[in-house]
């Protein structure tokens, strides 16, 4: 019993270790247009004071920048389907790409980081903005 167990984990661990390359490509890229939508759609920092950014950047609430991060998000979501990760990054992703669609972009931005969990986790961790994901689904300021 202990031995078709052992062989039954062993199976497993060729299994999820032996992703294509080309699916891990595609999840890697994903990840990445992800990470950039998730960098274009946060809110300018206040820092407690009245103003502390540059006049002339165009931050996550701008039409345009909505416009370019949703962008992102469907193409990283057509890299994702193509790399075969699990539903539950499918489903954030499309409800990123949803939300941005409808130009809400503090829900796309929580989708969108919940999506990038997701995504790490089928990557084994390995991406830009891998290691700052929230782990439980809360908002991180920027």
């Amino acid at each position: 019993m202990k031995k078709l167990i052992t062989v039954a984990l062993g199976v497993a661990a060729l299994a999820v270790g032996s992703m294509p390359v080309t699916a891990q490509a595609q999840v890697a890229d994903a990840i990445q247009a992800v990470n950039d939508a998730i960098v274009e759609l946060t809110d300018a920092p206040a820092l407690g004071k009245r103003t502390t950014v540059d006049v002339t950047k165009r931050w996550g609430s701008d039409r345009s920048v909505i416009d370019s991060a949703t962008a992102k998000l469907q193409d990283g979501l057509s890299k994702a389907q193509s790399g075969g990760v699990g539903a539950d990054a499918m489903r954030q992703l499309k409800l990123a790409v949803d939300y941005g669609k409808a130009r809400l972009h503090k829900e796309a931005r929580l989708s969108a980081q919940g999506a990038l969990h997701y995504l790490c986790q089928a990557n084994q961790g390995q991406g830009p903005g891998c290691d700052t994901v929230p782990k439980y689904g809360s908002y991180t300021a920027p």
